[in-house]
């Protein structure tokens, strides 16, 4: 998956200098999103039709892996939102966050760092968390450990939403990699080292779950009701809601 851009301290980027990983990257990055070549444009409606009609109260966001929030903006606009917190390991993205933030109209608080290791540890309650096309990064266990950790804090009302790598019961992660490589006459607006990009990451990062598996860690990580909101045209992404 074509994620936000890694920190520079990772070893495998440490002969770059930081701004240049960022700007090739980030460009990359919002190419993909721009083209809405992983149905994100589908996905944050999605998670705007759930906000708008299922919760009637203010409530509290959490936006995990949060980028630079362009994308969740035109989600919470409007909605009764009282409070945004996003978490994501890039300070650049971050920053420019905070200033697309102030078109919210709520406080909001943005915090640098690893999910994984942020999450375990957070003991305040928030109503609703949302993480797309970052989770897919980790292995089963991990996942769930990370499932488990919010369901901690989501509390008894609360919604967890996922938009996440799915593969249709059956399926495994090669035939997975299969079909997301069928997708490349459709990525037009990407020249070829992009899409090698792109490909060299999906083919050694993502690591698609079942729907069934979906279904089975939500409810291993203590959810009553898990629901399958929205299937991805190309059938590679799923959107979960877990309460």
């Amino acid at each position: 998956m074509v994620d936000a851009p890694a920190p520079a301290t990772s070893p495998a980027r440490s002969g770059l200098p930081s701004q240049q990983i960022f700007q090739r990257e980030w460009h990359l990055y919002r190419k993909v999103m721009d083209n809405n070549y992983l149905f994100h444009d589908e996905a944050y409606a999605c998670l705007r039709h759930v906000l708008l009609n299922e919760i009637s109260k203010p409530f509290s966001f959490l936006d995990v892996a949060c980028g630079d929030a362009r994308a969740s903006l035109p989600a919470l606009r409007g909605t009764a939102i009282a409070h945004y917190e996003g978490i994501d390991l890039s300070r650049a993205a971050l920053d420019m966050a905070e200033q697309a933030l102030l078109d919210l109209g709520c406080p909001f608080i943005l915090n640098e760092g690893d999910f994984s290791e942020l999450l375990p540890t957070r003991r305040e309650p928030v109503d609703v968390v949302w993480i797309g096309l970052s989770l897919h990064h980790f292995l089963k266990p991990d996942k769930l450990r990370v499932m488990r950790a919010v369901r901690q804090f989501v509390g008894e009302d609360g919604l967890f939403l996922v938009y996440e790598t799915a593969s249709p019961d059956g399926e495994d992660r090669d035939a997975w990699l299969r079909r997301w490589e069928t997708q490349r006459p459709f990525w037009t607006a990407c020249d070829a080292n992009e899409w090698a990009m792109i490909w060299q990451h999906v083919s050694t990062a993502d690591f698609p779950e079942t729907a069934s598996t979906w279904h089975a860690m939500g409810r291993e990580a203590g959810f009553d009701r898990v629901r399958e909101l929205f299937v991805a045209p190309s059938d590679l992404f799923r959107l979960y809601a877990f309460e």
